[in-house]
């Protein structure tokens, strides 16, 4: 000890802790001076030179005493006093629930919880005192508690007087007081004959002396039996039985909910039964604890579990003297489900389980016994007066046979609509062993009284409506409406009623030319060539036939575009013109120098040469064009990586080939000549323009470039003499991989330019500005492996030995 007090000072002695310490070094709990210890912690002085800087900055030498006995009497692992009656705060008091290693709910095999058993497990209930009231008159004061004596009147005096552990407090200038085992009513009094002694003014009324409880003791209490943490606690001196019970974690799985004994000084001074509080809200014999008290938790005597239709299914304790009445009202009686007319016990018997069928009248007579399970049933899924009937009739659902006791009285209530087909319906009816049968009636002999049909349980009654027993009945209106649909048929519905709900016609409908297809209704067995029967009709004439024609089901209308209707169609010229922009084609016939014309014609540093055009394809095509171009596209593609390995091609049509639900996605370049055009208009060049062509005009290119399988593929300015072979030579020359006989050219316009091939001599094209030449490459040929020739060798031998054979054989 005396080394664990050097290296407390050592811990201390800095020069601030003397900030720290108030005058009086009892203000301070242990609490405090084990943090102040741990803050200063890394650094120290010798235990002399501690007392030194202490009384340096006017800490009293008899302070200086106290501390000492302060840090001596600390517990070394804790940090806390070693005295067991030592002052704490309300705080302190309080047993944190995480730091108690329960085993868990109580949960029986069965999967049932002890009734009661979740209190412990509760954190928002703890029965914690409340340490802020006032103190109760009948507080016994024990060793550790601090009194608050107030003085006030003539005289004016306030005191915190502690009890020692003989049992006094020591008032100033008046000796010790022995106030142990009193009340504080009675402590009140004899303080106040004590004081009286130096307070004269006391005896006359005119000085007056308060006692109160300043900070409570703690108390030590055991708990042991079948509770889950058995042990010593230190609680407040306020606290309860329950307080100590939850502090525990509660009974355990095999503990008593009904039996808790309090025994102090070895008597049993009350019983607590838990299930007066749970049931009751009864805790009158929840006494307050005091030092020493033992808290025992006996084993259960017997417990009953309560399963099936009950509001609370849980295991129940079972006093001497109760029933299974007393267990059902436990569980908080029987659910609303529940069938009430008798419940079954099971019971572990002496060879085996018994079961036991008990009236709900016989209840209070049945004696249980532990491990009994009450099982209460639940009421049958099924009706004993109920009818349903659906279909069309304005009130659908179910109907009691009490009111309905017939078929026709059931039809009248429920009111059959006027769509219901009324020749036959059905009812769906059990037989006595369960099994379905079908009993078809007629609705109008019903109602007339004609058919009696008695209702029985759970008897289903269907009326179908006219509409269910027949396809649906619809027309449709395609072609040029606002809103091509199928519509729902109605009688006396004609083309220009459905036109009118397709939202009308749109600006390039025919009205001369509309088409109604209408089903063949033949019932003739022999077969016809015939699909449809089709009508045309003019709305633009003022035949009442035609602006009268009335629909059937099943019709389809179809308004044809006006030939003579056009929508105006657009191009656009952008690059080196005077005008660029979107123009309007004035007809079917206008061509490319028309459009260059329009446009102003061409900037001085415009390129004809270089001039594109670039096209939609592919517009609005059916499903089957699609299949045939994709078919097309991967032929090329396939073909093109066969003939040169080149994956420029694959890249092209894989471009052209992609498209959003038929529509073009990629415009695709035109090869024109727009020089030869502006030069020669309505030549083969002059191309006569679409909707959404693009016209680029581009700047004079001075350069050329190279592009693929050449050692360093580069732009070169173009000059007069440069040639194809020239332009391979100045990119390093052809690459060890490049299919030479596969080169060819773009122009600038788009056009390609193959390498032409005669006996041994190529020919390649002329260069132009802005032109670029593209060199595949060959396509990769792995080598054949040695287990490759090995195989073909074996192969070959194989074949040989089996000819050899053949001719022995034919000698």
């Amino acid at each position: 000890m005396k080394a664990f007090r050097i290296l407390i000072l050592l811990i201390l002695a800095i020069p601030v802790f003397a900030q720290d310490i108030p005058v009086d070094i009892n203000n301070i709990s242990d609490q405090q001076l084990a943090q102040i210890m741990v803050r200063y912690q890394l650094q120290g002085l010798a235990p002399e030179e501690v007392e030194q800087v202490l009384k340096q900055k006017g800490v009293p030498a008899d302070q200086i005493i106290v501390l000492n006995r302060r840090i001596a009497s600390l517990d070394p692992l804790t940090g806390s006093s070693q005295n067991a009656y030592k002052t704490k705060t309300s705080e302190e008091f309080t047993v944190p629930r995480k730091k108690i290693e329960i085993s868990g709910p109580s949960v029986a095999p069965s999967g049932l919880r002890v009734f009661g058993s979740e209190i412990f497990e509760n954190q928002n209930l703890s029965f914690e005192p409340n340490l802020t009231i006032s103190t109760p008159r009948n507080y016994s004061i024990g060793v550790g508690d601090e009194l608050i004596v107030d003085i006030y009147g003539l005289s004016e005096s306030t005191k915190k007087l502690k009890v020692s552990t003989e049992g006094y407090i020591r008032f100033p200038n008046l000796g010790p007081i022995k106030v142990s085992g009193l009340t504080i009513e009675e402590a009140q009094v004899r303080i106040r004959e004590a004081a009286g002694k130096i307070y004269t003014t006391i005896a006359g009324g005119s000085t007056k002396v308060m006692v109160s409880l300043g900070q409570l003791r703690s108390i030590r209490v055991t708990l042991v039996g079948e509770v889950k943490k058995p042990g010593n606690y230190s609680v407040s001196s306020l606290s309860t039985l329950m307080n100590a019970l939850y502090a525990s974690g509660g009974p355990s799985d095999l503990g008593s909910f009904r039996k808790i004994e309090l025994v102090r000084n070895g008597k049993t001074i009350t019983t607590l039964d838990l299930y007066d509080f749970l049931l009751k809200g009864d805790l009158s014999k929840n006494r307050i604890l005091q030092d020493d008290d033992v808290i025992r938790v006996g084993t259960y005597e017997s417990r009953v579990a309560v399963s099936g239709a009950v509001k609370k299914k849980a295991l129940f304790d079972v006093k001497k003297g109760e029933n299974a009445a007393d267990i059902l009202r436990y569980a908080g009686g029987f659910a609303d489900d529940a069938f009430k007319e008798r419940i079954r016990v099971k019971r572990m018997g002496v060879t085996g389980f018994e079961v036991f069928s008990v009236k709900s009248d016989g209840l209070s007579a049945f004696q249980l016994h532990s491990g009994d399970t009450l099982v209460v049933d639940a009421l049958a899924n099924t009706f004993t007066n109920r009818a349903f009937i659906d279909g069309a009739v304005y009130y659908p659902g179910e109907y009691g046979l009490n009111e309905f006791a017939n078929l026709k009285d059931l039809l009248v209530a429920v009111r059959v609509k006027e769509n219901a087909f009324v020749d036959r319906a059905l009812l769906s009816r059990l037989n006595p062993d369960l099994t379905p049968a079908v009993l078809p009636f007629n609705v109008k002999d019903v109602l007339s009284g004609k058919t009696d049909i008695r209702l029985q349980r759970e008897d289903k009654i269907h009326i179908y409506p006219i509409t269910s027993l027949r396809e649906a009945y619809s027309v449709t209106i395609n072609g040029e409406v606002n809103r091509p649909a199928t519509f729902t048929f109605a009688d006396n519905m004609c083309v220009q009623d459905l036109i009118l709900l397709a939202d009308g016609f749109k600006e390039g409908a025919s009205r001369s030319r509309i088409e109604v297809s209408r089903r063949l209704l033949s019932t003739s067995s022999t077969d016809t060539t015939a699909y449809s029967i089709i009508h045309s009709i003019d709305l633009g004439s003022a035949k009442a036939e035609d602006l009268n024609f009335v629909l059937q089901p099943f019709d389809i209308v179809s308004v044809r575009k006006s030939p003579s209707y056009r929508t105006q169609i657009t191009v656009s010229v952008e690059g080196e013109v005077l005008y660029p922009g979107n123009y309007t084609l004035s007809g079917n016939k206008e061509r490319l120098s028309d459009i260059i014309a329009r446009s102003g014609g061409l900037k001085q540093t415009g390129y004809a040469t270089g001039a594109i055009l670039l096209r939609k394809t592919r517009v609005n095509q059916t499903s089957a064009d699609e299949a045939l171009f994709s078919s097309k596209i991967n032929t090329i593609s396939n073909q093109s990586k066969r003939s040169s390995g080149n994956s420029f091609a694959a890249t092209d049509t894989a471009k052209i080939a992609s498209n959003v639900n038929g529509l073009l996605v990629d415009q695709k370049p035109v090869g024109i000549r727009l020089a030869e055009a502006m030069e020669k208009p309505g030549s083969l060049y002059d191309i006569i323009l679409e909707e959404g062509d693009v016209i680029k005009v581009p700047k004079l290119t001075q350069t050329v470039q190279t592009f693929g399988a050449v050692n360093v593929p580069r732009q070169i300015a173009y000059h007069s003499g440069l040639g194809f072979r020239r332009l391979i030579s100045e990119s390093g020359w052809f690459a060890p991989n490049a299919a030479r006989r596969y080169a060819y050219m773009v122009r600038p316009n788009g056009e390609i330019k193959t390498t032409k091939r005669f006996l041994f001599f190529r020919f390649y094209p002329s260069l132009e500005p802005g032109a670029e030449v593209y060199v595949p490459a060959k396509k990769d040929k792995r080598p054949i492996s040695t287990p490759e020739y090995i195989a073909m060798g074996t192969g070959l031998a194989s074949l040989g030995g089996l000819i050899i054979a053949l001719i022995n054989t034919v000698k």
